[in-house]
């Protein structure tokens, strides 16, 4: 895709064929769809091998590693928005980037998702002409009624992190998702606290109980909810973004490779921040119980409680989540601990080699299900050195006799073999959920073949971002591509400044707040070692630093 784009910018030509590039695209995407559905319905191919099957479509003789779509990209509607509020087309220095490639790809998927687009969901994909390629060129499916996704592609391309403003009555703009609110309303509405607004906000939007979007999305720890090694402590604007997710209905998941086994208290250190907000908040009843987390990629499942903690998902017996999800052939109900226990002695057998081979500081852990590969005090390991340990135990693995899934995978700072992976863990939350894989999405930054988020690409369209601020604008996209009113999603005036959002009250009235800055001093008397799950006294921990 870029070396085309890379053709059109030489030539001077980008404004005029961009879009058409990203057109012909689409085109192969929707051929590429149609053709795996039907070798499904012949029976060429069967739901369990449907990510590696081939599929002799035009895209998989361009792109062999060509994976799943779940859903239909519009592509050339996202490179428009994208285009139109960044201008790439216009510059004639600096060819479009990856990092741009990678944002309209991420916008064209949340696109896709939410009920601007969903006529593919309801059959309307072209069929195709007997070569195979499709007819009318794929794009030029017919609208229903009450598809308004110029309309969210608008407001998604006016969207900015600017404080409110006030409408004026001339403005034809759909940033409040209703044109026809009355101004003195809006107005009102600005002048209050942002609890306030919120709560008012959400009696705007047209009767319906979820989000029309994602039913189910799933993110990554570090260096997507967090900075890499970090806690969920001060991100309030990220806070807001899950919470409204969660009020509209949204189930929310959080697979990530930290696995503490079902030591509670050491996943809500992690996520201190996140789960206080909540509290003050007053998130309650079914829209806490949306939340879990799936540590050690698929193996420990959690649920936020009425008490604003984290309890351990039943696993066995009626209704356990690996009982009811053993008719996946990779599901964890169906390891057996011999092939467990082998996968983690080569694993530490490769891990030690390579540290060996390559004069490593490193030291090695082994946990109930994974070994890690993890540096000394104050030592750092190149990324060199982290990926050559990766791939050789991933060869070692492939080769040989084990069938359980596995991940190993380069965490940045470090190294690990986790029995299992992000691809089962989402495949389980989807039908332990009962979540088809079109209306579930995947958020995180490592998508490389050495990052362990690259396997949840074959079970659910995938969002790829870099950094903790690129998640928050994702999912503010989401929400206003959905059509949640703009007053409950942008930020009040000199909100970051206080570190601090407005709650709920308490019994006397008075209005509490969420202090991030004395929640971070109290959560700090004890610090967590990330790699070992290990408490350690401040004090103690400065020392080692």
């Amino acid at each position: 895709m870029k070396s085309m784009l890379m053709h059109s910018f030489v030539l001077d030509a980008l404004e005029t064929t961009g879009a058409d590039t990203f057109s012909h695209f689409e085109v192969l995407i929707d051929e590429h769809r149609k053709l795996t559905d039907q070798y499904l319905l012949d029976g060429d191919i069967s739901q369990n091998n449907k990510a590696t099957a081939f599929v002799p479509s035009r895209l998989k003789q361009l792109v062999p590693q060509v994976g799943t779509f779940y859903t239909r990209l519009p592509l050339r509607k996202a490179f428009e928005a994208y285009n139109q509020k960044y201008g790439i087309t216009k510059r004639r220095h600096i060819c479009i980037s990856f990092n741009e490639i990678r944002h309209i790809l991420n916008l064209a998927q949340i696109i896709a998702m939410t009920d601007s687009y969903k006529g593919e969901r309801l059959g309307l994909l072209p069929p195709l002409a007997p070569n195979g390629s499709s007819v009318g060129g794929g794009l030029n499916y017919e609208k229903k009624e009450g598809e308004t996704d110029d309309q969210a592609v608008k407001a998604w391309t006016s969207m900015t992190a600017t404080p409110r403003r006030e409408p004026d009555e001339s403005d034809n703009s759909p940033h409040n998702g209703d044109n026809d609110i009355p101004k003195e309303r809006s107005r009102a509405m600005c002048d209050r606290s942002e609890s306030i607004a919120i709560e008012e906000a959400f009696s705007l939007l047209p009767d319906r109980t979820t989000l029309p979007g994602p039913k189910l999305i799933c993110f990554d720890g570090d260096q997507t909810l967090y900075s890499d090694g970090a806690n969920f402590e001060s991100n309030p604007r990220l806070a807001k973004y899950l919470f409204l997710l969660l009020k509209h209905g949204v189930t929310i998941a959080v697979v990530t490779a930290a696995g503490y086994e079902y030591q509670a208290a050491k996943y809500e250190l992690r996520l201190s921040g996140l789960l206080a907000y909540f509290k003050e908040k007053g998130l309650e009843g079914d829209d806490l119980e949306r939340f879990y987390i799936f540590g050690g990629e698929c193996n420990y499942l959690l649920r936020l409680g009425a008490d604003y903690k984290l309890h351990a998902v039943k696993e066995n017996g009626p209704g356990g989540w690996m009982n009811s999800t053993k008719h996946m052939p990779e599901a964890p109900g169906n390891w057996s601990e011999s092939e467990v226990q082998s996968v983690l002695d080569m694993a530490e057998a490769s891990f030690q080699a390579a540290m060996e081979d390559q004069n490593m500081r490193a030291r090695i852990i082994r946990k109930k299900r994974s070994v890690g590969l993890i540096p000394k005090a104050d030592e750092k390991m190149t990324r060199e050195a982290l990926d050559e340990a990766v791939l050789r135990i991933q060869s070692e693995l492939d080769n040989s006799k084990i069938n359980l899934p596995f991940c190993a995978f380069n965490g940045g700072r470090d190294a690990w073999v986790d029995v299992g992976n992000k691809r089962v863990g989402v495949q389980v939350l989807q039908s332990y959920l009962g979540v088809p894989p079109e209306e579930s999405l995947h958020i995180g930054d490592q998508f490389l073949n050495t990052g362990n988020d690259f396997a949840a690409r074959s079970v659910c369209p995938c969002v790829w971002i870099t950094s903790p601020e690129e998640t928050s604008y994702i999912l503010k996209s989401i929400l206003r591509l959905a059509g949640v009113p703009l007053m409950a999603i942008l930020n009040p005036v000199g909100y970051e400044d206080k570190k601090q959002v407005n709650g709920t009250k308490d019994q006397k009235g008075i209005e509490k707040k969420v202090d991030f800055d004395e929640m971070e001093r109290r959560t700090s008397r004890l610090a967590m070692d990330v790699f070992t799950g290990e408490m350690i006294p401040l004090q103690a921990a400065s020392r080692d630093a």
